[in-house]
């Protein structure tokens, strides 16, 4: 019995056998332009391909802050005198020692800038004569002397320079001492420069100085005469006026005006 099983075994295992070698051989023999690859390595294991990153999306650019401005030097002053009260209106509110310590150190630094902007001042100055007005018009006595001297002497030449081409109006009305006062001083204007005074009486006015003035035709009302005594400087050839002043005029000043507004520009002196 037992050799019965074991050949039946037997039968089956090289049943077995035989159906595997079988097998191989016709695998074998359907794929035989291969070889005998045996020892073929395996095929690489297929890597996929990394998926491309995400682009970034870009920020908006926001503009960079502007620089500052530097504070100009009225804002810096500012600043000071800001400073400088608000110190001193502590000082008073609560007189603490510290705080009055705090008001007078402020008040030092700044009459020490004061006084360096003023040393620094007349050094420049003294250094440049255009910006001297004392160079041009001395302040020491004797300097003082000498320019008004010389003014002088300017001023009279400017004034019998323009009495060759010009006159003056001199209008003044009845019952007026300061219209007498300025008829004297214009008889001794016409007697130093040999001006023509021309005197014109406002409602039948008379003058002691000039006793054969003329009556008023309306010249007074077309130059724009607004009261008496008034004196205006005129030029027969181009019928030009110019309005000298009201009031008192004293001869000096006269003469001032008279150059000023005909031999000098505005603003020159």
């Amino acid at each position: 019995m037992v050799k019965h099983v074991v050949s039946h075994l037997l039968v089956l295992l090289l049943s077995l056998l035989f159906t595997q070698s079988a097998v191989a051989a016709a695998q074998w023999y359907g794929d035989k332009e291969r070889g005998w690859f045996w020892r073929e390595e395996p095929p690489k294991p297929v890597v996929p391909e990394p998926k491309p990153e995400p682009k970034a999306i870009p920020s908006p650019t926001v503009p960079a802050p502007e620089p500052a401005k530097p504070a100009t030097a009225t804002a810096a002053m500012e600043a000071v005198r800001a400073e400088l009260e608000e110190a001193k209106n502590a000082a008073i509110l609560t007189p603490t020692p510290d705080k009055v310590a705090h008001y007078l150190k402020l008040q030092e630094q700044t009459m020490n800038q004061a006084m360096l902007f003023t040393d620094m001042w007349q050094r420049v100055r003294w250094a440049n004569p255009t910006l001297d007005y004392a160079f041009i018009h001395p302040t020491a006595a004797g300097g003082v002397r000498v320019d008004r001297q010389l003014t002088r002497d300017e001023q009279k030449a400017a004034v019998k320079a323009v009495a060759k081409d010009n006159g003056l109006f001199f209008f003044f009305k009845p019952n007026c001492p300061f219209c007498d006062e300025q008829g004297r001083i214009l008889q001794a204007l016409a007697s130093e420069y040999d001006m023509t005074i021309m005197p014109i009486a406002l409602n039948g006015a008379t003058n002691p100085y000039f006793p054969n003035a003329k009556p008023d035709n309306g010249i007074a009302a077309t130059m724009g005469v607004q009261d008496a005594p008034a004196l205006f400087i005129v030029n027969p050839d181009t019928k030009e006026s110019l309005p000298l002043g009201y009031g008192v005029i004293p001869l000096d000043e006269i003469e001032t005006r008279i150059r000023r507004l005909l031999t000098m520009q505005p603003g020159v002196y």
